[in-house]
């Protein structure tokens, strides 16, 4: 199939498009994450393969590129150097979360860290499973509640929390029950191998929970030095990092939240608007206005 043209800027939402148009250096690519090169024993040979075929012609392209974080752009100028004007755009944070009805969670009682994503290898959840064992949390009377869709990877999380005492996997879970569990956890654990950005951790500290994060990852450019950041690939940190969270005292809570809730501004409907209104407003001082393409 021929290469689509257009005599218009041309936005793409999603970096596959780029394949079936001519780009040219006044379009614009928005990127999340560029896991599948930089990780790829995350994902399936074909989705690298098919990653590096998009990226290769990206970098041959030189079109303007918006990345959801400056580990994405990083990332992308590690592997092909920083001839394409790149922007940071963050992504807004839902605030339908933070308010509203509450449901109480069946099972679910008492002390808790809570941990909200997809999960499978990708989100680690089952180092976070066997540092929850390895602190001794259930004998102080703590749970670990884990909730979220299922990706690769998940079949062995499954295997893990059914056999540790303390774990809680739920299924899907509604809005109101998620309110109640952000309302009622002790603190938020994603110590994840790969992120995007890291939106869960941010729906955490506008819920007012302390995160425990991957450190040098996206989820520290988020969340900052108030968070409690450790070695993803080491059990024995993670535990070490889930027992600091359990023992945090309510002041010092308090002054954690201080600057998580700081660092929320930047993820907010306003300034995500006002950052894509002056991407999108310094490409048509010289070319006309770009068109959506999404797939």
């Amino acid at each position: 199939m021929p290469r689509q043209r257009s005599r218009r800027a041309v936005l793409h939402l999603d970096p596959m498009t780029v394949l079936g148009w001519h780009v040219a250096s006044h379009d614009a690519v928005l990127c999340h994450d560029l896991g599948p090169l930089t990780h790829p024993e995350l994902f399936a040979p074909s989705v690298t393969a098919l990653y590096e075929r998009v990226y290769a012609r990206i970098a041959e392209r030189q079109p303007r590129m918006a990345f959801v974080s400056q580990a994405s752009r990083a990332a992308f100028q590690c592997l092909y150097g920083t001839g394409s004007p790149a922007t940071v755009i963050y992504p807004p944070i839902r605030s339908g979360v933070a308010g509203g009805a509450q449901h109480a969670v069946d099972g679910v009682e008492g002390l808790f860290l809570l941990t909200v994503g997809s999960i499978g290898r990708r989100k680690n959840q089952l180092a976070s499973i066997r540092a929850f064992a390895h602190a001794g949390l259930a004998d102080a009377g703590y749970h670990y509640v884990i909730c979220g869709s299922r990706e690769p990877g998940s079949e062995a999380v499954i295997a893990e929390a059914e056999q540790t005492p303390g774990v809680i996997l739920l299924p899907y879970v509604s809005d109101e029950q998620l309110r109640w569990l952000y309302a009622h956890a002790r603190g938020f654990v994603l110590v994840s191998l790969l992120e995007g950005f890291g939106v869960p951790v941010a729906e955490a500290m506008r819920n007012g929970l302390v995160p425990l994060i991957s450190a040098d990852s996206v989820l520290e450019e988020v969340a900052g030095p108030s968070a409690i950041a450790v070695d993803p690939h080491s059990v024995e940190a993670i535990a070490a990092g889930m027992t600091q969270l359990a023992e945090l005292r309510p002041d010092q809570i308090a002054a954690r939240r201080v600057d998580l809730e700081a660092r929320l501004d930047a993820f907010s409907m306003p300034t995500f608007v006002d950052a894509w209104r002056a991407f999108l407003s310094a490409e048509a001082q010289c070319h006309p206005a770009p068109s959506a393409v999404s797939v």
